[in-house]
Order: C-alpha cells, then sequence, then structure tokens
C-alpha cells in the first residue's frame, strides 16, 4: 500500500490537472503518511520514504523557468513530493523526522521556481506547530530571513516578480501561524520575539538604504513608501499573535522584550505609521490592539539596574544621522502633544522625543481601547526615568492618559456597559496608592482622586471599596513591625481577602507617612460615595464587618480595615442625625477598638439568633413553645464532647470550628430558662484543654458573653475556669512551662554556622506562641476581677483562690525572658486583690508572702533582655514593671482581721499576737516590709535596664531616654549599712537572689558582704553555681577545706569554667579538682567538644592527672571527640611550624594519643583508621607540591588533579571541619593552588552530607500555631542534605590562633542568638590537625572587598546599587539591613577582641549583603608592623560604610547601627568572666597574640564596673572614635602601597 500510493504520488498522471488535483494530492499524502504510521515499527520506515522522495525531489530539479510539458509534469511531482513529506512530518511529529524534513525543504528554498518556493513555504507553516520549539524557531526564522529579503533593494529587475510573489506567500504563512498559534501556547513567546525582530531588522534595513541616497528624489521617496508599506505588513501579524486572550506579554515580560517593543514603537514613530497618514489608517487598528499587549517601555521595577537614558542614547535601532526637518518636525509634535512641557522639550536629546513620543502614543492607544491604563505608573518605578530628566514630561503624558481613560470610561457610563477592565484598571491604580515609591504613590492618588471625583459610584462597588480597607490594613501591619520586630523588617504585606500583596520600603517614617494619608483619603473616598448612595454604602461597610470569618490574631487589637469601616459607619450615622461633627480635622489617624466590638457583636446575634429562630419556628407552626431547642441540646452536647475528646486526643481543630461551636453553645445557655451545667463546663474547658492563643481569644470571648448575658452563670462558669486555671499549672502549660526555660549560652552547645535568622524567628514564635494563651486568659481574669471587686464576694473567694494556688507553684514558673509580662501581671492582679480585699490576717500574711516571693524568684535569675527586636514588647513589659512598682508602693500591710477570741486588756486583739509558728504581727510586719523595699529596689533596676534596652541611644540624657521616670534613686538612697542590711535580708529568702544582687548593682559591698556569708553557711548556697564566683575567686582562697567540701555536691558550673579550675591558680586543690571534673562530667561530651582547644591546655598542669582522666572518658564516649583532640594535640606538639622544638606537653601528648587509640577496638578503630588514612591522604597533597613551589599555578594544579585522582572516599569519613557531615564525593578537579612565596596551600571542594535536625516540640508548636502549610513542606524535605564544601589546606601556617578567634566569634554568636539579637556572625570553621597545618572552610558564595577593588569597584554603594538595585528597591534594602546587622556585630566584636590587620582583604561580603570578617593573625595583644598601633580605632567604620548605612543617627539605617552595636555589647557584659575564662586557658599556649595583662586590658573593654546606661554611653564613644578615623584611612592606605590591596 505504502509503495502504491509512494509511486502515485511521483508519477505524472491526469489526476494532477483537473481542478480536484490539489484535494487528490492532500489526501495521497496523508493517506501515505497515515499508511506509514499504522504498518511500520519504528520510524526507520518513515526515514527511508522521505530519502526517497527527497531523492525523487532532486531528480526533478531542473532550471527554474518551466515552458515544456515535461518541465509542468516535474513540477507537478515536485509539488507532490514537498506535500508527502511535509504530511509525514507532520503525522509522525518525530524528533528525528522533523528536523531531517526541516533540513531538506530549507535547502530546496531559491533553488527551484518561485511556485515551488510558495509550496515550499505554505507546506513548512503545516510542519511548524507540529513539532518541538526548536524546528518552530528554525522555520520562523527561515521566514524572517525570506521577508527581510523582501524589498530589500538588493534583486534585480528580473526578479521582482517572483521576490513579490514569493514575499506575499512569506506574509501570508507568517499571518496564518499568528491566527493558528492558539493551539500550541508554549510558542507564544518565541513567535513574538521573532516578529518583533523582523520589524525592527527591517526598519533598520529600510533607514540604512534611506540614508545612503544623499539626494531625496521621487523615485528614492516612492522607494521608501514601498519598503515602508513593506514593513508595516508585519503589524497585524503582530497584532494577530497578540489578540489571543491567553498571551498576555504586558504582564509577564523580560528586559530583552521590553527593548524590541521599544524598537518598535519607535520605528512607528520614525515612519510616521502613527501619524494621520495612508499608512496609519491601513494599519491602525493593528496598532491599537499592539498597544493593548504592551508592556510599560521602560524596565520594570524588578530589574537590578534601570539605565535608561543610556538605553536610549545609544540604541542602535535610532538612526544617528535624522535629518534636521525631521527632528524638527518630531520636536514640534511632541510640544503639540504636551502644550504645558515646551521648554523641557527643548533640552531633549532626538532620542527622548522619538522615545516620548512612543510613550504617548502606546499608552493613549492603550487607554482608548480598552487597554490597561494602570500600566503607566510603571514608568514611574523606574529609576532611570528620574534620572533622565524624562520624569516632568512621562507625567505630562499619563496626566493625558488618565484623561483618555477618564472620557472613554464616561462614555462606557453613559452607554451602561462599564465592564471589568474597567474595575480593574482602578484596582490597580488603587493598589499604586499604596506604593512603596513616594512619586508612584503620589502619582496614583492623584489620578485616583480625579476618577472618584467623576465617578463617585466607585466605592459602591463591592470588591473596590473592601480593597481600600485591606490595603489600610496591610500598612498598618507595616508600621506595626516596627515594633514586632524592628531589625528585620517585613517587605511583603498580602491579603488573602482581596488577593493583594503590597511591597514596603524599610524605611518606617515613610510607611507611617503611607498610611496616614492613605487612611485620611480612604474616608474621603467613602465619604464622597456616601453622599450619592449612603444606604449601598452602608450595606457594603456592614458586609465587610461581617465577613470576618477567621480570628484577627495580630499583636495588636486594632484591625485598621474594621476600624474605617466602623467609623464610617459612624461617621454616616452621625450625618443622618444632623450631628455638625469635625472628624476631618482630627489629625492623623484615629485608631479604636470599635472594629472587635461589631466583630463579636455580629457573632454574638448570629448564633443568638439561630436559636431564638428556631424557637420561634417552633411557636409560629407547631403551636409548641420552647420544643425545638430542648430537642437539639442532645446533638449540641454530642458536638461538644466530641471536639472534646479531639482535643484531648491531641487532634486538629480549626478556629472556625471551635468558634461556631462555642458560639452555638452560648447561645444555647443564654436562650434556656434552666442553666446547663454541663454545656457551661465545656465552653470553660476545651478552650482550656486546646490551650493556643487562638483558643484562649475565642473561649475569653464567649465567657464574657455568657457572664454579660447570663449573670446567674458567672459564678459555676468561673469556678469552671479556676478549675482549667489549676490544670494548666499542674500540666505545666504556658507560664509554668519549663521547655523553653533560658539557660546559660555556655550551657549549650556551640555551633559553628552562620546565624540563622529563620531559627531566631522561629524561637520567637513558639515562645510567644507557648506564653499567649496565659496572657490572654490573665487580661480576661483581671478585667473580671475588676468587675467583680466591689459586689461579689463568691467572685473575691475565687479569685483568692486562684491567686494561692498560682503563688504556690511559683517555683514552677518559667525562666524565658517572654515569661516576664505574664508573672508579673499575675503578681499585679495579686497585689490589687490584696487592696481591694479585708482578708482575715493569716490569709493576708500567706498571699502577701507567696506574692512576694514568686516575685522575688525572677529576680534569683540572672538579669534577662527583652527577647529580639519587639519594641512593643519592651514597652508592655515597661508598663506592666512600672504598674508593678506602683502597685507596691501602695500595698499596705493590715493584718488586723484575726479570727480569735484573745484579747488584750483594751478589748483589742493584740498586736504581737502569734498566729504563725514563729512570727508575731509586728515581725511580719517588718519582714515584709523589708520585702517591699527589697523588690523595689528590684524592680527599679528592671525598669533602668528595659529602659536602656528599649532606647538604647539617650536623647536629652540619659534617663530620659529610657523612658521609665527612673534614675536609680533607690539605689543612691542606700547607705554602707543598708546595703549591708539588703544583702543580708536577701540572702535569708534566698542566696540566690543575694549573688544576683551582684549583677545588678555595681557596689563593692555587696560581694564583700556575701563572701562574709558564704563563709557562715555555704551549704545554703550550693544549689547556686554563682556562688563558686565568690568561694573560689580566682584562686585566693579565703576559705578552710572544712568549707570547700560542699564542692562535693554544689550545683556544677558550665564547662568551660569547669576547665578554667585546672589552673595554676587553684593549686591543685582536691576538693575543686574533683568539683572541676564533676561539672565537666555533667556536661554532654558535645556540649564539652567546643573546649577541645582549652582542654588540651588544661594538660599543661594536670599534676594529678583529672583531665587526661576526663580526655580518656570523653573519647570513650564519643569517637569524634577522641578524633578532634587528637588532631588538637598533635597541633601543639611543637613551639614552632618546622616541628624543631617540641612543647613541654608533647610527651604527655604523645603518651595520650597512645592510650586513645589503643583503646580503640572494633568498629571504633576500623572509624579512625578510615578517617585518618581519608584526611592523610589529603593533606599529604601539600607534601607532593613542594618540589613545584617555584613552578607556574598550572603545574601545582595538574600536579594536584593527579593527587586528587588517586584519593578514594570510604564510608563515613569526614572533614574535620565538618563533623556532622560525612564525605560521599570529591569534585576531583577543583583543586587549585593558592597564592604563597614559600608554601603550597591549596583548595579543594567536597561532597558533604549533613542531617537536618529539628525537635519534635519545635514541630508540634509551629504545627499547631497555624503554620500547618510551612510544616508540611518542610515535611517533604529530605532529612538530609548534600552541600559541595570547599576547604583551603595550608601548610607550614600556625592556624591555631585563627581557631581560637573562630571560637570566640562563635560564642558571641551562642550570645546574641540567646537573646533573640537581630545580629549576624559567620563562624566558620577551622581546625589546627599539626604542627603549622590546618584546615579552613572556604565561606561561600561571597567575594572579598579586595576582589572588588580589583574589578574596579570604586565603593561598596555602586556594588550594592548594581548587585541589588536601586536604594529604593527591596532587594538594595534586605541586603543593606543584612549589612547593618553583620557590620554591628563584627564592630563590637573587633572592639573587644582587638581584631587588628583588617584591610580590605580580609573583609568578605557575601551574596545577600552580609560582612564578615575572616584572617585573625593580629588580635588581642599584637598589631602588624611590630606592634606600632597603626590601627588605633576601636573597629573599622569607613566612609563606604557609612555612605550605605547613613551618616547620622537622623538616618534609620545608622541608627539602627548604633543601637545594635549598643546591644550586642551590653549583652555581652554578663558573659564576660566566661569569655576571658576562654581565652585565660591558653595563655600558655605560645600564641602570638598574648604579651602580658591580655586578661586585663580585656576586661577593661568590658567596663564591668559601669551601669547599663554608662555601657551604653561607652560603646556609642567607641562608634564616634571609629566614624571615618583617620588611622584606618591611612592603615588602608599603607596596605595599598605595601601589598597593592585596593580600597
Amino acid at each position: 500500500m505504502t509503495a502504491l500510493l509512494q509511486q502515485f504520488l511521483i508519477t505524472p498522471s491526469n489526476a494532477f490537472k483537473s481542478t480536484t488535483a490539489g484535494l487528490t494530492q492532500e489526501v495521497a499524502a496523508e493517506r501515505l503518511a497515515q499508511t506509514l504510521k499504522h504498518f511500520s515499527i519504528g520510524e526507520e520506515a518513515a526515514m527511508s520514504i522521505v530519502y526517497a522522495l527527497l531523492n525523487t525531489l532532486y531528480k526533478h530539479n531542473s532550471s527554474k523557468d518551466k515552458h515544456t510539458a515535461a518541465d509542468e509534469q516535474s513540477v507537478v511531482v515536485q509539488e507532490n513530493v514537498i506535500t508527502a513529506i511535509s504530511k509525514i512530518a507532520c503525522i509522525y511529529k518525530s524528533e528525528k523526522i522533523t528536523p531531517l524534513v526541516l533540513s531538506m525543504l530549507a535547502q530546496q528554498v531559491r533553488h527551484h521556481s518561485a511556485h515551488l518556493d510558495c509550496v515550499i513555504v505554505k507546506r513548512l507553516t503545516d510542519i511548524a506547530l507540529t513539532g518541538s520549539l526548536a524546528s518552530f524557531n528554525d522555520i520562523t526564522q527561515i521566514f524572517s530571513n525570506l521577508a527581510k529579503h523582501s524589498y530589500s533593494g538588493t534583486h534585480s529587475h528580473d526578479n521582482k516578480a517572483t521576490s513579490k510573489e514569493l514575499a506575499e506567500a512569506v506574509n501570508e504563512s507568517l499571518l496564518r501561524l499568528a491566527t493558528t498559534i492558539n493551539s500550541r501556547p508554549e510558542f507564544y513567546h518565541a513567535y513574538m520575539v521573532t516578529l518583533l525582530k523582523l520589524f525592527v531588522e527591517k526598519g533598520v534595513q529600510i533607514q540604512s538604504s534611506s540614508h545612503h541616497s544623499h539626494h531625496t528624489t521621487k523615485r528614492n521617496q516612492n522607494k521608501l513608501n514601498t519598503q515602508s508599506g513593506g514593513l508595516g505588513l508585519v503589524l497585524p501579524m503582530l497584532a494577530q499573535l497578540l489578540s489571543h486572550d491567553d498571551f498576555e506579554q504586558h504582564v509577564k515580560h523580560s528586559k530583552e522584550d521590553v527593548k524590541l517593543f521599544r524598537d518598535l514603537w519607535a520605528h512607528c514613530v520614525l515612519f510616521e505609521f502613527v501619524k494621520d497618514s495612508p499608512w496609519y489608517k491601513e494599519w491602525s487598528s493593528a496598532m491599537a490592539l499592539i498597544a493593548r499587549k504592551t508592556p510599560a517601555l521602560v524596565s520594570d521595577e524588578h530589574s537590578a539596574t534601570a539605565y535608561l537614558e543610556g538605553e536610549l542614547e545609544h540604541n542602535s535601532v535610532l538612526p544617528r544621522g535624522i535629518a534636521d526637518d525631521q527632528k524638527a518636525a518630531m520636536r514640534a509634535t511632541l510640544t503639540s502633544y504636551l502644550p504645558g512641557q515646551a521648554v523641557a522639550i527643548k533640552a531633549l536629546s532626538s532620542a527622548k522625543v522619538v522615545f516620548l513620543l512612543s510613550v504617548y502614543h502606546v499608552e493613549t492607544l492603550r487607554s482608548r481601547y480598552g487597554g490597561d491604563c494602570s500600566i503607566v505608573l510603571k514608568y514611574f518605578m523606574n529609576s532611570g526615568v528620574n534620572d533622565s530628566g524624562l520624569s516632568t514630561c512621562l507625567e505630562a503624558i499619563a496626566d493625558q492618559v488618565i484623561n483618555v481613560f477618564t472620557s472613554e470610561s464616561q462614555a462606557k457610563v453613559l452607554a451602561h456597559s462599564l465592564d471589568d477592565k474597567t474595575r480593574l484598571q482602578v484596582r490597580n491604580l488603587i493598589i499604586g496608592c499604596a506604593h512603596r515609591l513616594k512619586r508612584v504613590s503620589a502619582l496614583a492618588v492623584k489620578w485616583i482622586h480625579r476618577l472618584i471625583g467623576n465617578f463617585p459610584q466607585l466605592m459602591c462597588d463591592k470588591d473596590l471599596l473592601a480593597l481600600v480597607l485591606e490595603l489600610s490594613e496591610l500598612l498598618w501591619l507595616g508600621c506595626e513591625n516596627e515594633m514586632t520586630d524592628e531589625y528585620c523588617p517585613v517587605y511583603s504585606f498580602t491579603s488573602t481577602k482581596v488577593n493583594v500583596t503590597i511591597n514596603l520600603p524599610d524605611s518606617y517614617p515613610y510607611r507611617r507617612e503611607l498610611l496616614s494619608k492613605f487612611v485620611e483619603l480612604t474616608r474621603r473616598w467613602i465619604a464622597v460615595a456616601m453622599e450619592n448612595s449612603p444606604q449601598e454604602v452602608d450595606a457594603l461597610l456592614q458586609d465587610y464587618l461581617a465577613d470576618s470569618e477567621k480570628i484577627h490574631t495580630g499583636i495588636s487589637r486594632v484591625h485598621m480595615g474594621r476600624t474605617l469601616a466602623a467609623r464610617s459607619g459612624k461617621d454616616l450615622t452621625k450625618s443622618h442625625n444632623c450631628f455638625d461633627g469635625h472628624l476631618g480635622s482630627i489629625p492623623g489617624v484615629l485608631l479604636d477598638s470599635s472594629s472587635v466590638f461589631f466583630q463579636e457583636f455580629s457573632a454574638r446575634r448570629r448564633y443568638q439568633g439561630e436559636v431564638g429562630g428556631m424557637e420561634n419556628f417552633s411557636s409560629v407552626f407547631s403551636q409548641q413553645t420552647g420544643t425545638v431547642l430542648p430537642s437539639q441540646l442532645p446533638a449540641l452536647r454530642e458536638n461538644l464532647q466530641k471536639m472534646a475528646q479531639q482535643v484531648k486526643a491531641d487532634q486538629f481543630v480549626s478556629n472556625k470550628d471551635l468558634a461556631n461551636a462555642l458560639h452555638r453553645a452560648v447561645s444555647a445557655v443564654v436562650t434556656l430558662d434552666k442553666v446547663d451545667e454541663e454545656l457551661v463546663k465545656m465552653v470553660a474547658w476545651i478552650p482550656i484543654y486546646l490551650f493556643t492563643p487562638d483558643s484562649l481569644k475565642i473561649g475569653t470571648s464567649v465567657w464574657n458573653w455568657l457572664i454579660t448575658e447570663k449573670p446567674a452563670v458567672e459564678k459555676r462558669l468561673m469556678a469552671e475556669v479556676a478549675a482549667g486555671w489549676d490544670w494548666a499549672c499542674r500540666h505545666q502549660k504556658g507560664l509554668f512551662s519549663s521547655l523553653l526555660d533560658s539557660e546559660d549560652p555556655f550551657r549549650v552547645r556551640m555551633e559553628y554556622a552562620p546565624t540563622d535568622k529563620k531559627a531566631r524567628q522561629r524561637s520567637y514564635k513558639i515562645a510567644s506562641y507557648l506564653f499567649s494563651p496565659h496572657l490572654i486568659w490573665i487580661e480576661f481574669l483581671s478585667s473580671r476581677f475588676q468587675a467583680t471587686r466591689y459586689r461579689n464576694r463568691d467572685m473575691i473567694d475565687t479569685f483568692t483562690r486562684l491567686v494561692q494556688l498560682t503563688f504556690a507553684k511559683e517555683h514552677k514558673m518559667s525562666t524565658h525572658p517572654l515569661a516576664r509580662e505574664g508573672r508579673f501581671q499575675l503578681l499585679l492582679l495579686g497585689l490589687r486583690l490584696l487592696r481591694s480585699d479585708r482578708m482575715e490576717a493569716l490569709i493576708e500574711y500567706q498571699i502577701r508572702s507567696a506574692l512576694y516571693l514568686s516575685a522575688l524568684s525572677w529576680f534569683e535569675l540572672s538579669p534577662r533582655w527583652s527577647f529580639g527586636g519587639n519594641r512593643l514588647l519592651s514597652r508592655t513589659e515597661t508598663r506592666v514593671m512600672k504598674e508593678f512598682a506602683a502597685a507596691l508602693e501602695q500595698d499596705k500591710i493590715l493584718l488586723d482581721t484575726i479570727l480569735s477570741s484573745s484579747k488584750d486588756q483594751a478589748g483589742n486583739q493584740a498586736a504581737n499576737y502569734v498566729f504563725t509558728e514563729k512570727l508575731t504581727r509586728d515581725a511580719i510586719i517588718r519582714k515584709h516590709t523589708q520585702s517591699r523595699r527589697l523588690l523595689s529596689l528590684l524592680t527599679e533596676n528592671e525598669l533602668n535596664r528595659l529602659g536602656v534596652w528599649t532606647t538604647p541611644i539617650a536623647v536629652g540624657g540619659a534617663n530620659a531616654s529610657s523612658g521609665n521616670g527612673s534614675d536609680n534613686t533607690q539605689e543612691k538612697s542606700y547607705s554602707e549599712e543598708g546595703w549591708r542590711n539588703m544583702v543580708r535580708f536577701a540572702w535569708s529568702v534566698s542566696p540566690s537572689l543575694a549573688f544576683q544582687l551582684m549583677s545588678r548593682f555595681k557596689n563593692n559591698i555587696i560581694p564583700s558582704e556575701l563572701g562574709q556569708l558564704l563563709a557562715s553557711d555555704p551549704f545554703a548556697a550550693v544549689n547556686d553555681s554563682d556562688a563558686i564566683q565568690i568561694l573560689l575567686g580566682e584562686g585566693t582562697f579565703r576559705y578552710s577545706a572544712a568549707q570547700l567540701k560542699y564542692l562535693l555536691f554544689w550545683q556544677p558550673v558550665p564547662s568551660i569554667t569547669a576547665i578554667s579550675y585546672f589552673q595554676p591558680a587553684f593549686h591543685n586543690n582536691p576538693m575543686v579538682l574533683q568539683y572541676a571534673m564533676r561539672s565537666l562530667e555533667h556536661s554532654p561530651v558535645e556540649v564539652v567538644f567546643f573546649y577541645v582547644p582549652q582542654i588540651v591546655q588544661a594538660l599543661r598542669h594536670d599534676d594529678l592527672g583529672y583531665v587526661e582522666k576526663y580526655i580518656m572518658r570523653a573519647a570513650r564516649v564519643s569517637q569524634l571527640f577522641a578524633h578532634q583532640i587528637i588532631w588538637n594535640m598533635k597541633a601543639n606538639m611543637f613551639r614552632d611550624n618546622k616541628c624543631e622544638v617540641p612543647d613541654a606537653l608533647k610527651p604527655a601528648l604523645d603518651r595520650i594519643i597512645d592510650n586513645i587509640v589503643n583503646g580503640l577496638s572494633g568498629e571504633a578503630k576500623s572509624f579512625y583508621e578510615r578517617e585518618f588514612t581519608f584526611f592523610n591522604q589529603v593533606t599529604s597533597i601539600s607534601g607532593t607540591l613542594m618540589p613545584l613551589v617555584k613552578k607556574t599555578k598550572p603545574e601545582k594544579k595538574k600536579k594536584i588533579d593527579e593527587e586528587m585522582a588517586k584519593i578514594v572516599v570510604d564510608v563515613g569519613v569526614y572533614l574535620p571541619s565538618n563533623p556532622e557531615g560525612v564525605v560521599i564525593d570529591i569534585d576531583k578537579k577543583s583543586g587549585r593552588p593558592l597564592q604563597s612565596h614559600a608554601k603550597t596551600p591549596f583548595m579543594a571542594t567536597f561532597k558533604v552530607r549533613k542531617t537536618r535536625e529539628e525537635s519534635s516540640l519545635t514541630k508540634a508548636i509551629m504545627k499547631r500555631s497555624g503554620d500547618a502549610s510551612g510544616q508540611d513542606e518542610e515535611d517533604n524535605v529530605p532529612k538530609t542534605y548534600d552541600v559541595w564544601q570547599s576547604a583551603i589546606f595550608k601548610v607550614g601556617d600556625d592556624c591555631r590562633q585563627d581557631v581560637l578567634a573562630i571560637q570566640l566569634i562563635a560564642v558571641f554568636k551562642n550570645i546574641f542568638t540567646n537573646v533573640g539579637l537581630d545580629l549576624y556572625l559567620f563562624p566558620y570553621r577551622i581546625v589546627a590537625t599539626a604542627p603549622g597545618c590546618g584546615m579552613i572552610d572556604v565561606i561561600p558564595n561571597s567575594i572579598s572587598r579586595d576582589q572588588l577593588g580589583r574589578e574596579k569597584v570604586n565603593n561598596l554603594q555602586d556594588y550594592f546599587v548594581t548587585k541589588y538595585g536601586g536604594v529604593d528597591s527591596i532587594e538594595y534594602q534586605k541586603a543593606r539591613n543584612n549589612f547593618i546587622q553583620s557590620v554591628a556585630s563584627y564592630s563590637v566584636i573587633s572592639y573587644l577582641l582587638q581584631f587588628k590587620d583588617r584591610h580590605n582583604g580580609n573583609i568578605m561580603i557575601d551574596d545577600e549583603g552580609h560582612v564578615i570578617h575572616i584572617d585573625f593573625g593580629f588580635i588581642l595583644d599584637i598589631s602588624p608592623g611590630g606592634n606600632i598601633n597603626f590601627e588605633s580605632s576601636p573597629f573599622k567604620l569607613t566612609s563606604e560604610m557609612i555612605q550605605i548605612m547613613g551618616s547620622s543617627v537622623e538616618d534609620q539605617g545608622y541608627r539602627w547601627f548604633c543601637e545594635l552595636c549598643v546591644k550586642a555589647f551590653l549583652a555581652s557584659r554578663p558573659y564576660a568572666e566566661q569569655i576571658m575564662q576562654l581565652v585565660s586557658l591558653m595563655l600558655e599556649s605560645g600564641l602570638p597574640c598574648f604579651r602580658g595583662e591580655t586578661i586585663k586590658r580585656m576586661r577593661s573593654r568590658f567596663q564591668l564596673d559601669r551601669s547599663e546606661r554608662s555601657a551604653a554611653e561607652f560603646i556609642l564613644e567607641r562608634v564616634d572614635e571609629s566614624y571615618l578615623n583617620k588611622r584606618t584611612v591611612l592603615y588602608d592606605s599603607f596596605q595599598k602601597a605595601t601589598n597593592g590591596i585596593p580600597y
């Protein structure tokens, strides 16, 4: 069958001469293709047929001029063959056949007659949409090339006719493709680019040919007109392509697309297609359609750079030699369009004139013919618009565009045909009013104002009204972000209600300004709509308020959208009641909680209406009042019981389901005559069992409703709530949970990893989620107490029992900083209860004693800063502490209501009546008075600390800045004897409380008195490890052996402190050594692991073998510990890098290493051998490079590759710097020799597999906190992940000092993370593995400032703008914020640890904008140049750093930098002793950074004798001293002159 069809097609026949020849040909060719595909296996048969047909085609190929009958028959056969092979390609759609056919047919074009060329073009069009994108591009490129040669003027006179015939076929095919391409929408963009390039290239070709003609003759003009007509033929093709509804090129486009469209419209201007000319009449409809789908003719706001002026002036499309008369004509035309800009237009270049004309025509056409006029805003989102001087002209154009849109819309209004597209444009302009760029926002406001003036009914549209209200809420959230996380701005805010996302800059002043203006505009717009349609707007506002299914869980109770809706509703009511209010004169934003009231009121009435409706239905239709609701009660109870079981089983219950169930239950209880106690109980308990912030919000809301609507149920409900409180205490919920108790950062595992901002935010979210339910609950209890304190004795008794129960469990309260607010809210409630109720003396004594002890127990903890950058939290804590201090001051000790028959002679109860076992009334009053004085003193100190933390930069004096009105008045009022008495009393309450006085007050009397108290009764303090600081001090014993014996069961100290007790200062005291050993063994090995360098140094004075004993035990527990300590011991064997001067420790180290290795067996020994064999293979490469030290880098590289090819990655091996990961592969070609004169360092890259770690607690809380979607994504993430880690292997360089520096940076990172500070540090890994040998992890995705200089980057600001975009871009602002956070942290550390040699080669910048310091050859006591102290500045703060951050505290960035420096310094000071212990253990290591009195100088830099405010002022002085320090500039100049390091 196939052969017959093939023979039929290639044999001349009369069948191909009839009128149906074309149909015959089509059918025969198609049947051939179908038969082939159906009956053949594979594609080989089809390929053979294609080749056979192509041979036939070549055989019949003859002269292009066909005159004889035989020639005519050959043409028919050729046409049949072309048709057949094209059909085969279309039917098969094969990646082999289609390219073959395409290639063969393309070669035949212009080698036959014009008729056959047209046939080939037609068949290529058939194939185009059946193949791949590559084939489609090849075909359209063929068509494009043919089209470009048409009318090019290069053909001879004899060929014009044929060229025209072919050109018409090509144009027809291009148009056909544009029409039918919707079957392959993935080809849209590629075809559009082809057509745009065709148009632009033909335009350039025509311009070029016209400019070669120096004399404009009539013939040349006719030729130009003809060519212009040929160019215009592309416009209908492009218009047809863009007409497809699913092709939204104006929405999604690239920078290259924008340039092509800009060039297209420039040609339309130059060839006068847009003017009133014959061409305009012919192509106007096409240009109108193209204009609708044209993107803005500038790069959008997401582009990194926007050099518009350069793009215009150096555009190769615009001819360099535009005639003067044409220039003048275009300028005159533009002036006629924009008469108000005549002066500005005169100063514009020709390129800018053409650009403005292009913008004018495309945007007016777009607006006139139903396009999106809001696109005009995008021109002002491009920073290049302002830089190029086009701004005013573009604004004038935009005004005309909006005028056109307004007039067109008015016409639609008259025709009652205002469509959704018009509303969409208004929506986009409204969103533009909340734009992050001030200019864009101002223009959008102007135009929306104009539109609402013309169409006041716009705000009667439900979607648009909801949009403006939701935008108000998003802008409010942007301002609220300043209070919730000041130093980590959130840039994007989304409303799912109206499906809109806005981006805001990091400038909080601008956010506040934008919110203020937008709220005012919103109220004005709604007011305008109310004047015309008050009832419609009122209904829409009520609908918006009612549509609040989701419980609002923002940090504040303000929802700006609902607040505005409620206020607008109020305004409407007032206007209808003829109230002459002047609300418009109130400045700023008006905030109230009316929206919350309306929401709750709406919910109450809804559910009460449900129940009332059932009752009404029963009475009307069944004449049986009260039968419906009782019949539904079992189902209601069953539903609640089922929900309670779900909650107890820890199953998820949505807020919506919870709110529905509780509201229905409460509405039933309210409606029923008799109280249903079971329903009341479940309403009380279900939210408590859930114990989430949302459940308690819903719960307290319905509890208030129930008590208000049905007062009789209050006693029962509050009894259940009190029982629930007891349950929460016993089950350690919220404030009574120990899950998040604060830990000393030196007691937890230290990590060598960059600061994880997401982890910090997650920690805050988890803590907030844990404590928020109690805060909401306490707010409810406080409110109920105030409401019932004067009228309900039963309620007072309930509160009394609740308070007693709470303070009896004060030891279970959380010690996390975020627990402070809840704890003191409870204490405040207790003080108010004492003040309002005349209690029986024993009850009063018990409650006050428990309350004071509970308050003092907070101060037994080390002082806590506010957690994170939440200013609202800090202010709330300050407010609560102030209220507590005031209530404490007003607390009156009565103890005058005694239930006793004992009377004195006057008939009064005895003042010294003993109603406790040991204390009289007077003794109790004295004790409570002393407790109150101590609490007042401590509360004042806490307020001062919070004040400094909230306002780190003092304005108008330290006390004024604290905002708490306190200036240490009480602290200053105590005499020496007063302090002694206070210390003694604190000791009597709790020794831990007494010891914490040292950390809060800088008074020498306190440690002196504590020393005496500790000597008199050491046993009293055995549970407080802080007492060891006084007991042992720095080794100068004041205590006897009898007193030191208590060390045997004293609370363990952190690992680093324990290691320090092995130093000579403690004289190898057996008690101290045993205590140190017990403390070390108390800490997990993974915690002690961090201090391997210090443990090795402690061996120097290990005369009794305690340290060695610990090392052997730990090595048996952890193989990783054994490996790491062996490497560190090897690095400390010699005092020099050449292994010529052995260290005194060497014999001991050799012995211990041998003992560790010999003690290994089985898998542990095998693991050791695999690991050390692998690592030795890698490090031995340096040795093989030594003979090549003078050779070129390529020669060294070749040798490294040879050696790395020999390395075999064994199972379980790891890099010493990455013990938590396993090496699974090596990039054998990654070896790279590094620059060195006499050494052979090299770099290599390894594939390391690591494991993600996350606690089950974190997962559970994140899931229950509403982050379930994000948790699902995390669940899908593999538990292991692979990273390519590059590492540098050094030989001949002592890395131990860098190890110490990085170790200290890791310590500071842990401290900052513990406080929740928004600071960034990257303690990358360095491991010393042998004398003068080590490996250093390479910081990924980073570049040194020195390298930037070598790449001709003049300053960091230019680099940031180039890499991240203009200063207004979100990416730039994110990078700037990262820069500030990292510079602040490294600045403080650089000062404390005296980092020197801070030239640009030692400062890295990563891809996110963080600054990272490297190379710590000069720290602490040494500096370059023989310690001449060239870098006398506290730290490096150069002009380019300041340029990015801002130059003064008025600039937000620089203020953040200063505040973060203060907070970093304040957060570090409490841990100064541990930091110095870590350093002091290394003093005898032989490192060059120690030159005597290191610790003394280090201590002075911490300024431990200063108060917090004084310390803040001190570090700010260091900032001022570093600001543009001349010595820093001189040192950079010196490095450039001596080492060629740019700056």
